[in-house]
């Protein structure tokens, strides 16, 4: 008998159950950052950057946050592979599986939420 169970690493685990809150957080991250720093160097005058620019690179930024997440709720056996998370039984994996898919989604509503600004708000008008 072998002590314990073969469910591989602990943070592949971890990392696999919230992998789309990870992402949320990348994207506010990549979203948030990017924007002040570029609308504060627009009201100063050190670089001359279109408001429709900073749209455009949340909106992209969106867009890939939002295929990552969709992409992880597709093909949930393939990311635990990439993790190399592995369940102790079928009742284990369909468990975690339904709660990495409930945060997922979470994840892509809160995502698809800061992406909404860019289309209904002035992505400057916070720094003036």
């Amino acid at each position: 008998m072998k002590a314990g169970n073969d469910a591989g690493p602990v943070a592949g685990a971890i990392l696999y159950l919230l992998i789309g809150p990870i992402v949320w957080a990348a994207h506010l991250l990549l979203v948030y950052g990017p924007q002040s720093a570029l609308c504060a160097f627009r009201i100063t005058g050190t670089a001359a950057v279109d408001p429709w620019l900073i749209s455009v690179l949340v909106a992209g930024v969106t867009v890939i946050a939002m295929a990552a997440v969709g992409l992880t709720l597709w093909r949930p056996r393939r990311m635990a592979r990439l993790f190399r998370f592995n369940a102790a039984s079928d009742g284990d994996r369909s468990f975690v599986i339904s709660v990495m898919r409930i945060l997922g989604v979470l994840s892509l509503f809160g995502i698809a939420w800061a992406g909404a600004t860019t289309l209904l708000l002035d992505p400057c008008a916070q720094l003036r």
